[in-house]
């Protein structure tokens, strides 16, 4: 976790910096531009003409620029040396274009709070997060879920324009599902899916082109303590996530498993799923308690469920 979070730190700093300076000549004299990149688009921007002190400013920069890149060559070739060390601890991992996703999802300020691991990955963080593993309904999947975090005083109906443009930075080729707008997927069909709550959704109808679904219960994923933790890709290189806090997540697999219209396959993965990890929660995580505080606190179709557990 610590060589991520120094990683994560150094890539923030030279995200923040021009992706580059140069001088240009007009009319006989020097004046220095700088330009960056965003959203694949090259912008450029005016800094002055040149002067001891613009000349300091372009000095500095390039030394910057230089000791982050040294700084971030030598992380990473650290983590290419423990890499085979990790794959060989068996430690729980996530296929390689979630932890890309991840991992860039994580370095932009703008979402990196705003977002929550759900489904399959979800599970594989509670694993890390108790140093225990369970295997009921963990089988591998060819999609990444998220659901996205608001309160109704800040819903920010461009969120998912932001992801998408942070996706297609990861694998230019994903594009909205024509026939699933909550879906973007890439040339190779892997998905990435957004939902949300109803409440959320209402403010968000003019989201375009990703739109996020609205799905009853994602406002409870938003409640208690989310997990985070960093975990390794299958080619060894870490990615932290984001999950809902475990009890949450828990119990509305419990309630979506006796919903009317679940499929019997999904009902039955979705209670495997939620007495695995409560389970866990239970054996591993004394700090997630299921206790009366925690009860008092919980809405009211979620109540029964976990009173039943704790009798």
């Amino acid at each position: 976790g610590q060589l991520y979070d120094t990683w994560k730190d150094v890539m923030v700093e030279l995200s923040q910096m021009p992706g580059g300076m140069y001088w240009r000549v007009i009319n006989s004299r020097e004046y220095l531009y700088q330009y960056a990149t965003s959203a694949g688009k090259q912008q450029t921007k005016y800094v002055g003409p040149k002067t001891h002190g613009i000349e300091e400013k372009y000095r500095d920069f390039k030394q910057t620029k230089k000791d982050l890149e040294e700084r971030c060559e030598g992380i990473e070739k650290r983590i290419k040396e423990l890499a085979p060390a990790w794959r060989a601890l068996r430690l729980p991992a996530i296929d390689s274009t979630a932890g890309k996703i991840l991992r860039a999802f994580d370095l932009d300020n703008s979402v990196r709070q705003s977002v929550l691991v759900i489904g399959t990955y979800a599970l594989t963080a509670y694993e890390v997060e108790a140093a225990s593993s369970f295997s009921a309904g963990m089988d591998a999947t060819e999609d990444l879920d998220f659901t996205l975090l608001f309160n109704q005083s800040n819903v920010d109906p461009d969120l998912p324009r932001r992801l998408l443009l942070i996706l297609k930075e990861v694998d230019s080729s994903f594009i909205v599902a024509p026939s699933s707008p909550k879906t973007a997927v890439n040339r190779n069909g892997y998905r990435v899916d957004l939902l949300t709550d109803m409440a959320s959704a209402q403010q968000m109808a003019s989201a375009r082109p990703w739109k996020p679904e609205a799905l009853e219960g994602q406002e409870w994923l938003s409640r208690g303590n989310p997990v985070k933790v960093v975990l390794i890709d299958f080619q060894g290189w870490p990615a932290a996530i984001s999950a809902p806090d475990p009890r949450y997540f828990a119990l509305h697999k419990l309630w979506l498993s006796k919903r009317r219209g679940r499929s019997v396959a999904k009902a039955t993965k979705d209670k495997n799923q939620a007495e695995a990890l409560l389970k866990t929660i239970k054996d591993h995580m004394p700090h997630y308690p299921m206790d009366k505080s925690f009860l008092a606190g919980l809405p009211d179709p979620l109540r029964a469920y976990a009173a039943d557990l704790t009798r």
